[in-house]
């Protein structure tokens, strides 16, 4: 058996970052607020408003998980729903205006993570770290894992 830690060193990496982000937002006050909430803000600052289906399929997350991000951020006053105008059967969910007020920190959070993630590295190394890291993500998914 051939040991490799590579999977773990990219756990590693994310609790890392995740920490990182969780002192960011409670050094700016945003109290309630977890790494796994971002991907939902983000997709709604670039798109304005979306269905929960359209959300799970933008941040490659279930359907379930999504619902429960949504409502936890609906109780900490980030965003809101509305009835979809063309299909009652689905809700919009966009950025309240405290949501929309995360922007720039969310930018200035991001910058500070580019900063620290290549540091040291060539631009080669940088390309070929993103080529390979998508090949074991692609590799990944195609296995439905």
């Amino acid at each position: 058996m051939k040991a490799d830690n590579t999977i773990s060193k990219i756990s590693r990496i994310k609790e890392y970052t995740n920490k990182l982000i969780v002192e960011e937002l409670i050094n700016r006050g945003y109290n309630g607020l977890a790494p796994s909430h971002g991907d939902i803000i983000a997709a709604l600052l670039k798109k304005g408003e979306m269905t929960k289906t359209e959300i799970s399929n933008s941040i490659c997350r279930d359907r379930s998980t999504v619902t429960v991000l949504v409502r936890k951020l609906n109780e900490l006053g980030y965003l809101s729903t509305r009835t979809n105008e063309e299909d009652s059967r689905y809700s919009m969910v966009f950025l309240t205006e405290k949501g929309k007020e995360l922007k720039e920190d969310f930018i200035e959070i991001s910058e500070k993570l580019y900063s620290i993630q290549y540091i040291g590295m060539t631009e080669e190394q940088i390309k070929s770290f993103k080529d390979g890291l998508e090949m074991v993500y692609d590799n990944f998914k195609k296995n439905n894992l």
